[in-house]
């Protein structure tokens, strides 16, 4: 079975319309969640009140995905390498669209999102650390350059089939505004 790295269309308005009322500690899935519109806020924020304490492990993602996107699977596929990431980031990253990330560093498991600008600058997206950066900077790159282990989301759909599928969620969320 084929697996190609998630790409989720993203523009200004899901980082504008980014709303964390409550914070924890360990909501780093959650954000990345609601930016992607897969969960409004109140949504999130219930989350976060059950789940913010502990956080969310590698199988709970991949079940989230696999239940928005039944007909698919998903795997939170494991590197050992950053330049595996940067090299995805620079080549095949489409402008406009972000992936879902994570790293293992000294035992600590965090998600973040990376996206890429219209200009081509690859983007840092983590409301957790409240860093909204360019990875081509010395400071920004510092979060993610030291850990043991990259995460990256990959599924058997395709970028296509992603983005008819995000264009429905986005549609329902605003209906819901």
């Amino acid at each position: 079975m084929t697996y190609l790295v998630c790409q989720f269309h993203i523009s200004d308005e899901n980082l504008l319309l980014f709303k964390r009322f409550v914070k924890k500690p360990m909501d780093c899935v959650i954000n990345a969640l609601e930016i992607l519109f897969i969960l409004e806020h109140n949504s999130a924020d219930l989350m976060r009140i059950v789940v913010g304490d502990q956080g969310i492990t590698i199988e709970q993602i991949e079940n989230i995905f696999k239940y928005i996107h039944p007909q698919h699977r998903f795997r939170f596929f494991r590197y050992t390498n950053i330049e595996t990431l940067s090299r995805f980031c620079q080549a095949e990253l489409v402008p406009g669209h972000v992936i879902f990330c994570g790293y293992n560093m000294g035992g600590f498991k965090h998600v973040f999102l990376i996206g890429k600008n219209f200009d081509g600058s690859v983007m840092y997206i983590d409301p957790q650390q409240d860093a909204f950066c360019a990875l081509s900077s010395e400071e920004c790159y510092g979060y993610i350059k030291d850990a043991e282990e990259y995460y990256i989301l990959q599924s058997t759909m395709s970028l296509k089939q992603l983005q008819q599928q995000q264009r429905v969620m986005q549609l329902q969320q605003q209906n819901q505004l």
